[in-house]
């Protein structure tokens, strides 16, 4: 027997009637032949081949000696007892199960049950998408799934894309689990599978992994030639000209607000809010000496949003508020006092 003719066999008796009830799952490649073997019992009048592809009408290809098919690679090896169906050429449309019944007294009876698969490349489970957007928070796990069947089994590898480039990443099998995700694990995920039967290009799937994660942020003078130094103060003298920079680090984005809080009553009201997909909303309506302007880098997940002012006004000396506000995580936020120096 040749390696590509797997045979799986199951041997069952039909106690009630003593017949020999036979199930045999048999894979063969395309353009090979087949036969199906069967005996129906001498006394048998009436007996019948039938197909029952997979999703489809079953179709009787022979009943006795009767040709009722059209397939033209279908014939019929009748003698000595045995009735047996063969295959020329097998082709995939072939696939299905074929049975071999006759007509006993207590009614019709399965003599011989053959699954028949003809072995083919990968391919993708019906209604499974190539490409797939997983959205994963951040400290969880990630279970990536590819669903190709094939026969025979195809070998599946996953590689991960990086700056353009695919790299292996030396795991095997229809499952890759990730687990304690982290942003940086936020990138697209391919299996390829492949069998002796493959084409070119192998088929793939891709997974793009969105990891959601809670905002971060930053607030600092963008003007200081010191950013890297945070301060919850800044003493600033009459007239000067301040950028306050609120960077915000999140996925999925998330609305941003900037307030202001004045230092004599502690009054807070908001000023601006930055809307993802919409820009810039302003919400005093008094004539403002504030300007706003914001910048969104997607591959970093990171909005920029300035508040921009020169402090030659009492109320531009305030406490200036940065706040996040988003459905899939709590608020956060940041603040910065502007003090006047004497």
């Amino acid at each position: 027997m040749r390696c590509t003719d797997w045979t799986l066999m199951v041997l069952v008796w039909t106690r009630c009637i003593g017949i020999a009830y036979f199930e045999e799952t048999i894979y063969r490649d395309p353009m090979s032949s087949v036969t199906f073997y069967c005996h129906p019992s001498q006394t048998s009048e009436q007996y019948m081949w039938k197909l029952v592809p997979p999703q489809k009408t079953e179709t009787i290809l022979f009943m006795n000696n009767a040709n009722l098919t059209s397939d033209k690679y279908y014939f019929l090896e009748s003698r000595y007892h045995s009735w047996d169906l063969g295959l020329k050429t097998v082709m995939k449309r072939h696939s299905g199960t074929y049975l071999c019944q006759e007509f006993a007294n207590t009614g019709l009876v399965t003599l011989k049950n053959y699954t028949l698969v003809v072995n083919g490349p990968p391919k993708l489970s019906p209604n499974i998408p190539w490409l797939n957007t997983v959205p994963v928070i951040e400290g969880n796990t990630a279970e990536l799934r590819c669903d190709v069947t094939g026969s025979p089994p195809p070998s599946i590898s996953w590689f991960a894309m990086e700056d353009g480039q695919i790299r292996s990443i030396h795991i095997e099998g229809h499952i890759l689990q990730i687990r304690n995700i982290t942003r940086a694990c936020g990138t697209k995920y391919v299996c390829i599978a492949e069998n002796r039967l493959s084409t070119k290009p192998l088929l793939n799937m891709t997974f793009d992994l969105d990891v959601q994660f809670p905002a971060q942020i930053l607030l600092y003078d963008a003007k200081s030639p010191r950013r890297d130094v945070i301060s919850a103060i800044l003493n600033r003298k009459l007239g000067m000209e301040v950028i306050l920079r609120c960077d915000v680090m999140m996925y999925p984005e998330v609305t941003i607000n900037w307030k202001i809080r004045n230092l004599r009553n502690s009054q807070l009201r908001k000023i601006a809010s930055y809307i993802p997909g919409v820009g810039i909303s302003e919400h005093d309506r008094r004539k403002t000496v504030y300007t706003f302007k914001f910048q969104v880098i997607p591959n970093k997940k990171v909005t920029i949003f300035d508040v921009i002012f020169r402090t030659d006004k009492e109320e531009t000396f305030s406490e200036y508020v940065c706040e996040t506000e988003g459905q899939q995580f709590p608020s956060t936020q940041k603040s910065i006092k502007i003090e006047k120096l004497p």
